[in-house]
């Protein structure tokens, strides 16, 4: 929860043994508006995390978005899961965001110190992958399992995964600034998509 680019309030929400956290999202939003002696009413604006990422929790946190800023009438921001954990650069080098996608397959964006795209998220092979976080002093950042082929490669990326940092704090910040650079009806909750670069695996039932 922020008012401008100020952090009023955030909670991360966890998977638990029954639960995802999609289950927990709105019970949490109310919770911190209560905290903050909010009403719904009072929101303003919605963001949200497009991805790439878990599409299970993507879908999940979109559609609480779009559902919220439809009833409200408000503007819904959707922004690149590479562009916030960017933040993580204290640095003035570019990121270099990397993610497995499986099959042999990379997610990969490039941001400068700005938090800005250089290269929008897509998607590359491994060595392609790999090659282009090492081909350039970039400040890399990964999921766990990418960051053990960086390891080895002797780059040391920082993992995403076990920050505690606060990223729904870069969120807003990069929902307002989006929100400055744009006419508003730019984010409206029908255009509030995941940003869905490759085909969701589908399993079959086992007969």
């Amino acid at each position: 929860l922020g008012r401008d680019k100020q952090i009023i309030n955030s909670k991360r929400v966890a998977n638990t043994a029954q639960s995802y956290n999609s289950a927990f999202l709105a019970s949490t939003v109310a919770e911190i508006l209560r905290k903050n002696n909010l009403k719904m009413q009072d929101i303003d604006v919605i963001g949200a995390n497009i991805g790439p990422g878990s599409f299970t929790g993507l879908r999940a946190g979109i559609t609480t978005a779009r559902v919220i800023a439809q009833q409200l009438g408000i503007p819904a921001v959707g922004i690149p899961s590479f562009q916030i954990y960017s933040h993580l650069n204290e640095t003035l080098k570019n990121t270099f965001c990397i993610m497995d996608a499986r099959r042999g397959m990379a997610y990969c964006g490039i941001y400068n110190k700005d938090n800005e795209p250089i290269l929008a998220p897509c998607l590359m092979d491994y060595e392609n992958a790999l090659e282009k976080a090492q081909g350039e002093d970039f400040f890399n950042i990964s999921d766990n399992r990418m960051a053990a082929r960086l390891q080895e490669m002797g780059l040391s990326p920082v993992k995403f995964q076990e920050s505690e940092a606060d990223f729904g704090g870069f969120l807003v910040q990069e929902a307002v600034k989006s929100l400055q650079n744009a006419p508003k009806d730019t984010y409206t909750w029908a255009k509030l998509k995941p940003l869905y670069i490759q085909t969701p695996s589908i399993t079959m039932p086992k007969k």
